[in-house]
């Protein structure tokens, strides 16, 4: 049976809890490793925890796994609603020389980016679908890194630009700035600003 503790642990953090998180509730990781043996919850990955598959938040998971990412481009399209398209693949952006091993086989479209490119200017937090903060590229930068993606669907990209457009919290400015910083000027004013008028 869980200790008390435990379940406020898992309760208070939404079900998931890390060994740093249970740290601040006087729970050591030994604690832990007896509950799973126990069956009482379960291991995510090394140092990551969940209570049951109810709480299984794969983008927050995730996340805490490799906390220098930050989700961008396609998985970031889905998140900020500028799309109805669910990728098939995790695009998490990272600081260059990050090592990220297997990336594959987890599933995740990995983009090693200068470090200036992952600011906090640049990130916003948003809520995962179960509620859990995520950190994600803002509205404009994603647009941005969409625009200068080579992999990008054409048809993925004319639904973000509408939808886009169509929002009350964009920031065209914002956007232009952005275009001028990443040399991209040309592109905002011929798929975007166009539209706009």
């Amino acid at each position: 049976m869980i200790q008390t503790k435990l379940i406020q642990a898992f309760g208070d953090n939404n079900g998931i809890l890390t060994t740093k998180m249970a740290q601040g509730y006087g729970i050591d990781d030994s604690t832990l490793r007896r509950a799973v043996e126990r069956m009482d919850i379960q291991k995510y990955s090394r140092g990551i925890y969940f209570l049951d598959d109810t709480y299984y938040d794969d983008l927050y998971l995730l996340q805490l796994k490799y906390p220098k990412g930050v989700y961008s481009h396609e998985t970031a399209v889905m998140l900020h609603w500028l799309s109805t398209n669910y990728p098939f693949m995790y695009h998490l952006s990272f600081p260059r020389g990050y090592n990220l091993i297997n990336a594959k086989n987890q599933n995740i479209k990995p983009y090693y980016i200068v470090n200036k490119a992952l600011d906090k200017e640049y990130v916003d937090v948003l809520d995962s679908w179960d509620s859990n903060p995520l950190r994600v590229t803002n509205l404009e930068k994603t647009v941005i890194d969409m625009l200068v993606s080579k992999t990008a669907e054409p048809g993925l990209v004319d639904e973000m630009i509408d939808d886009y457009l169509g929002r009350a919290d964009k920031n065209i400015e914002r956007l232009k700035e952005y275009g001028k910083r990443f040399n991209v000027e040309e592109l905002i004013n011929e798929r975007i600003l166009t539209s706009a008028k």
